[in-house]
């Protein structure tokens, strides 16, 4: 799945994924911070089906550990994670997203814009457009995403 071009400006020390929607206390997070604070890491290939390209060691921090932060709403129960291409963003139950990793290094080094860099979200077990390039905003629903769930039009259809 290709997104469209990477982002013009993707330093980690500017870049931020905001939280937010129906959530008690919404934040933003620079890259650099995750980074910092960087405590999971996960094998894991990007490629999609036909595609093949071995496992790498990413790292960063769990989306459950940022939703502990901006406590979502008891109602919430679904996030879309949006990327910095304004084309693109992906649905997800939210139970599913808490375990999934927001990546900010590869193989210990910050991710390649054009791996996705500076924040990548790997979700284990995942579809190639799961894995979302260029997080910039997870927004937390109390109701599945519909339409805005770009995504939808990667599912391959059934015969």
């Amino acid at each position: 799945m290709a997104h469209s071009d990477p982002p013009a400006d993707p330093d980690p020390n500017r870049w931020t994924v905001t939280l937010t929607g129906a959530v008690a206390d919404p934040q933003a997070v620079r890259a650099s911070d995750l980074a910092s604070r960087a405590t999971a890491s996960m094998e894991s290939s990007t490629a999609c089906d036909g595609e093949s390209a071995e496992a790498s060691r990413w790292r960063g921090v769990r989306v459950g550990t940022l939703l502990e932060r901006v406590r979502p709403r008891v109602d919430a129960s679904h996030a879309l994670v949006r990327s910095a291409d304004p084309e693109f963003a992906c649905g997800f139950d939210l139970d599913r997203l808490r375990d999934a990793l927001l990546a900010v290094r590869l193989g210990g080094e910050p991710i390649p814009t054009d791996r996705g860099g500076p924040i990548r979200l790997l979700v284990d077990d995942a579809d190639c457009w799961e894995r979302v390039k260029w997080v910039s905003r997870i927004d937390v629903l109390d109701e599945p995403p519909g339409e805005d769930d770009t995504a939808r039009a990667q599912v391959p259809a059934d015969d």
